[in-house]
């Protein structure tokens, strides 16, 4: 659609929630003076239609500003009504009968980010809390792995240039041709494993959802701490979440061929 029927200043509003998710902080109205090149006055009554709206909060005593219950409630409902969370969670509900000491997860790519949309927790503790909306590391997690698993070659550089590989325990692939190598046995072998490499004595196993013309849209995992499953353990798990994954595929369309 051309932008010759948007609303400037709407259009500025939503920039400013970008913003701050982007940032991943509290901003200032130096902030939005910085980022939209607009003076003070500008600026503040930007901010304040934000606030306005019940979408951001301003701290009185910092003079920040951030986003508000309102927004996050707003990103619950956009997880809920996803198609694919709809179609995928009655299978993950069976799988987890099977393994109730394990995690279940569901996770998107979404604007180069690694997003989890639904999760059904463990029985025993302790347990990760990888709640719907958060983001995983694409190098560094199993379902994270998956989603990239098939990007295309340019794709996959822009992704590393913008996000890095940033080393989270001793296990974590930290360079390009490690990260290559991993994706190129994901592809082969159509799982990926995260074995201690995003938490410590965290394991998990990933697998595709494929849509009709066989391109990746979601992955699912198992994930499990030591002290609940044995890494055996999570590794048995491979066929039966391979086969819940076949299943799900099949709901959106999925023959079986990648084109």
């Amino acid at each position: 659609m051309s932008d010759r029927y948007n609303i400037k200043g709407a259009e500025r509003c939503f920039q400013i929630l970008d913003l701050a998710i982007k940032l991943d902080r509290s901003i200032s109205i130096s902030d939005v003076m910085q980022k939209f090149d607009v003076n003070t006055n500008m600026a503040f009554r930007l901010l304040s239609t934000v606030v306005s709206s019940g979408y951001m909060e301003k701290n009185e005593e910092t003079g920040q500003y951030f986003i508000s219950l309102k927004s996050l409630q707003l990103s619950k409902n956009a997880l809920l009504s996803l198609e694919i969370r709809r179609l995928t969670m009655p299978y993950l509900e069976l799988v987890w009968t099977q393994y109730k000491k394990a995690n279940l997860n569901l996770a998107v790519m979404y604007d180069m980010d690694i997003v989890v949309v639904d999760r059904i927790d463990s029985l025993t503790l302790p347990r990760t809390y990888f709640t719907p909306g958060k983001t995983l590391p694409f190098h560094a997690s199993g379902l994270g792995k998956m989603l990239v698993s098939e990007l295309p070659e340019a794709e996959l550089e822009r992704l590393i240039m913008a996000k890095g590989l940033k080393s989270y325990t001793e296990k974590t692939i930290t360079t390009v041709d490690a990260l290559k190598a991993e994706l190129t046995k994901i592809r082969k072998e159509q799982v990926a494993r995260d074995r201690q490499e995003f938490v410590i004595d965290d394991n998990c196993n990933a697998v595709p959802i494929r849509a009709k013309n066989g391109k990746i849209v979601a992955a699912i995992s198992l994930s499990a701490l030591q002290s609940n499953m044995s890494v055996d353990e999570v590794e048995s798990s491979i066929p039966m979440l391979q086969e819940t994954a076949k299943k799900i595929s099949y709901m959106f369309g999925y023959n079986g061929a990648i084109i």
